[in-house]
């Protein structure tokens, strides 16, 4: 769900000094970066590409794509994205990445209930309670002399599993048949 997530573009570094510190927040996916007005997020840097680049969140929240569509490539962290679709490249939060002469950083937010379900943070409470006794076995007291010897009492109920009963119930309808029509 779009309201689980979202991402926010930062400009660090631009040939076009106005557009330093322009900030955008995105909730839906993929995201075109590029030179063209009818991308989702507009860097005016001339050696940016029309459609420079590509943001694409999976399905559970768990990674974000990123896909170079230029001519003169994308760097994430210093490392060169491959170019076209299907090579995609896994941006991690807090990385910047450069587009033409345009530094950019990637930022991913998500929801805490969305955290939990792969980041791993879940109520660690129960690890500060100390441990539960365990319930002591019901003791038998019996009178032996002067000797006081104490038994635990053991409730065991016999639970027949099913296989063995067919077993069973097979071993005894070969029988009946050997006894009956093979004598």
């Amino acid at each position: 769900m779009a309201e689980d997530w979202n991402i926010v573009l930062s400009i660090l570094e631009s040939p076009e000094s106005s557009e330093i510190g322009q900030q955008k927040v995105f909730t839906t996916s993929p995201i075109i970066i590029g030179r063209s007005e009818e991308n989702d997020f507009i860097v005016s840097d001339p050696t940016v590409s029309r459609q420079h680049t590509t943001l694409r969140i999976t399905d559970d929240y768990s990674r974000v794509f990123i896909t170079d569509q230029s001519t003169h490539g994308t760097t994430v962290s210093g490392k060169t994205v491959p170019k076209g679709l299907g090579a995609g490249f896994t941006i991690h939060d807090g990385n910047s990445f450069k587009v033409g002469n345009t530094q950019l950083r990637f930022e991913l937010r998500l929801k805490k209930s969305v955290q939990s379900t792969f980041i791993g943070e879940v109520d660690r409470s129960f690890l500060d309670k100390p441990p539960e006794e365990q319930q002591k076995p019901i003791e038998k007291n019996e009178d032996v002399g002067a000797i006081k010897v104490s038994t635990p009492v053991v409730e065991e109920k016999k639970k027949f599993n099913p296989l063995y009963i067919a077993v069973i119930v097979i071993c005894v309808l070969i029988l009946v048949y050997l006894w009956f029509f093979h004598s």
